[in-house]
């Protein structure tokens, strides 16, 4: 349930690439703030979509949205900052997506004595991702760049790092 280290991830690249990228403030306020503005759309988007065809499918196609945008990032050419945001956008798309599909399907399948401790998990997620996020931007940002630092982000197996085990039954209840 690391989806917040996608979303974060570029506050801590961006200080690597506004120099050399010659980026204005404007454009990087744009590269930052297309992954809120794509929250808003995936959550209302990917909600509605999960009362028609139920949260399993869209609990993946969310994973799946989030995971392949935050690939191509990767790619980025340098100097593409509209590519850049455009991507961002995708990325914030699909974990505004999986925020307001993820609680309602884990508690589906949890108990409810226990239904509060997993919640408080599944947020503390939040939190492990931006952990992670700045971690590895301060300490191998200027030495892996980039491209390195996204491609980690775009795994979807760290969904087990803060349940393990979690990440692997949703799975299969969705497949």
């Amino acid at each position: 349930m690391l989806e917040f280290f996608d979303f974060f991830l570029m506050g801590f690249v961006l200080a690597f690439i506004v120099g050399p990228w010659h980026l204005t403030f404007g454009k990087s306020a744009v590269i930052l703030l297309s992954a809120g503005i794509g929250a808003i759309f995936g959550a209302v988007f990917y909600g509605r979509l999960a009362d028609a065809i139920g949260r399993r499918k869209v609990f993946m196609a969310t994973v799946v949205n989030f995971s392949v945008a935050t690939g191509i990032l990767a790619l980025t050419p340098d100097g593409a900052w509209l590519f850049l945001a455009f991507f961002r956008f995708l990325v914030g798309f699909g974990v505004g997506g999986l925020y307001c599909v993820d609680l309602p399907l884990v508690q589906e399948f949890v108990p409810a004595s226990k239904r509060g401790s997993i919640s408080g998990l599944v947020t503390a997620a939040i939190p492990i991702g931006l952990l992670l996020g700045s971690f590895l931007g301060a300490f191998f940002g200027t030495g892996v760049g980039m491209a390195w630092i996204v491609r980690n982000g775009a795994d979807p197996r760290p969904v087990d790092f803060a349940h393990p085990g979690l990440g692997a039954r949703v799975a299969a209840l969705a497949g």
